[in-house]
């Protein structure tokens, strides 16, 4: 029964012929999940990994950030995204889904910014559903295959910046991953006609998530002009634990590290430029997969302008635009899924101090297209974030 489970599983994650609900993408049906990034919409705008920002920020990989601006800071962040797909079977069709990837709080002590922050990590909701032809009794007869997974992974950060002189910070990020999954496999046999009346087959299993991570950062600005930020990201394994009535054991997966790399350059009062860069090689966490699954190393890269002169009944409205390209860590196909995203947007400050946004608003708008050797993903993203500052 056990390997019976495991084949129906395989066979329904593959096929993924039915419209999935409350998702963002397809390709968190293979490997983890889909990584989640926890940014504002500023961030997105700009096509942003969320490192180099020039201004203020509470980014989880970016920790190094809140010290270079000592004042109370709240950031809130929402995300609704539209998606259509078409599958190598044949099959398409459309899915939408919201986040809300990061919730942040800062406050000053100790020469230094406090921060606390609940931030998405990997997103595991999707549902499939096959019609196949099952031989029974000498005929032939079509039975439903219902495969759902529900639940994602997010990261509890607790850290500490703290300003070096006047033009540079470090800062650290101690994060702790929760969250829990439950699968759940259905069998319908519909309108057989036999002897005896069959029953739906179903069988769910439930795990919950636990892990550490540790995130150490710099940022520096050069001449009051441009900023430098670098950052890593060190995680321990991923534990997974069955609970009691589980058909499922215990599983541990391999995170892998995560270098980030970003700057901004003032090109003239009103005008920025950013550009940066992520990489992490997620090719040690294949063996412990349960899934034919490709995996590989990504490395993401993002530019992006700012202009910020513009004015809307006298309050700031910087326009941005941006582009990212990168790779996924899982792919559906034989070959590594890539994902390209063009992004627009702007801001809504509703009180600034010398060019310190101390309350406001972020808007993004990004299209994106998905893809491997099998699954193409075309869609629409939202980014909303709110941040206020100040004592």
């Amino acid at each position: 029964m056990k390997q019976f489970v495991q084949s129906l599983v395989l066979a329904l994650v593959i096929s993924l012929v039915t419209t999935p609900s409350s998702a963002q993408s397809l390709f968190n049906a293979a490997g983890m999940g889909l990584p989640v990034e926890a940014i504002d919409g500023r961030a997105r705008a700009l096509g942003n990994l969320g490192i180099g920002l020039w201004g203020s920020s509470l980014l989880p990989g970016d920790p190094a950030a809140a010290g270079m601006f000592i004042a109370p800071t709240a950031v809130i962040v929402g995300q609704p995204s539209w998606v259509d797909y078409d599958h190598e079977s044949g099959n398409s069709g459309s899915i939408q889904g919201n986040r809300f990837p990061l919730l942040g709080v800062g406050y000053p002590a100790f020469s230094g910014m406090f921060t606390v922050s609940l931030s998405s990590f990997l997103d595991q909701h999707y549902k499939s559903q096959r019609s196949s032809q099952l031989h029974l009794r000498g005929e032939e007869s079509e039975v439903t295959d219902f495969f759902e997974q529900d639940g994602s992974i997010g990261s509890l950060n607790l850290g500490y910046s703290r300003p070096l002189g006047t033009s540079a910070a470090l800062g650290f990020n101690f994060g702790r991953y929760a969250g829990s999954v439950l699968r759940r496999l259905e069998r319908d046999f519909g309108t057989v006609s036999l002897p005896e009346t069959l029953e739906s087959y179903q069988t769910s299993s439930r795990w919950t998530y636990s892990g550490t991570s540790l995130t150490g950062g710099m940022a520096v600005n050069l001449g009051g002009v441009a900023r430098v930020a670098a950052s890593v990201t060190w995680s321990g394994d991923l534990n997974a634990t069955a609970s009691n009535e589980n058909q499922g054991m215990d599983r541990s997966f391999s995170m892998p590290m995560q270098y980030r790399l970003g700057t901004s350059i003032v090109l003239a009062p009103g005008l920025m430029i950013t550009a940066s860069a992520v990489q992490a090689d997620w090719a040690d966490i294949e063996g412990d997969l349960d899934t034919p699954t490709t995996v590989g190393s990504t490395s993401n890269i993002g530019v992006g302008v700012e202009l910020s002169r513009a004015s809307l009944f006298g309050l700031a409205v910087p326009i941005r635009f941006g582009y990212r390209t990168g790779k996924l860590p899982f792919s559906l196909g034989s070959s590594v899924a890539t994902e390209r995203i063009l992004s627009a947007g702007l801001g809504l400050s509703f009180s600034e101090v010398e060019d310190i946004v101390l309350g406001g608003a972020d808007l993004a708008i990004e299209r994106g297209r998905r893809s491997d050797s099998v699954l193409r993903e075309e869609f629409w993203r939202a980014t909303i974030s709110l941040r206020v500052s100040g004592y």
